[in-house]
C-alpha cells in the first residue's frame, strides 16, 4: 500500500509542478526556423511539447535497448545450456572410460 502512496504524491507533485510552470510561462511564442514560422503559443506549451518529446525519444531508446539486451540473454543462455549439457555428456563418457 506504501508504493500506491508514493505514486499518489509523485502524481501530485508533477501536476503541480505543471500548474505552477502553466502560471509563470503565459508569454507567447513564435518560433522561426529558416523561413517556417511556429503559431504563436505560449511558452508553456512549446516545453510541454519538448518534454513530451523528449520523452517519447527516451522510452522507444529503452525500448530497443531493453529488446537487443533480452535476445542477447536468451542466446547466452542457451548457448549455457548447450555448454552445460556437453559437460555433462564429456563427464559421462569419461567415467565410462
Amino acid at each position: 500500500m506504501s508504493w500506491l502512496a508514493r505514486v499518489f504524491w509523485a502524481l501530485l507533485a508533477i501536476a503541480l509542478f505543471f500548474l505552477a510552470a502553466l502560471a509563470v510561462n503565459q508569454d507567447p511564442v513564435e518560433l522561426r526556423f529558416l523561413a517556417w514560422h511556429s503559431p504563436t503559443v505560449s511558452v508553456f506549451w512549446w516545453l510541454l511539447c519538448a518534454f513530451l518529446t523528449g520523452l517519447l525519444v527516451g522510452l522507444v531508446g529503452i525500448t530497443v535497448l531493453t529488446t537487443r539486451l533480452s535476445l542477447k540473454s536468451r542466446r547466452l543462455n542457451r548457448e549455457l545450456t548447450e555448454t552445460r549439457q556437453e559437460l555433462q555428456r564429456v563427464r559421462r563418457s569419461s567415467l565410462q572410460d
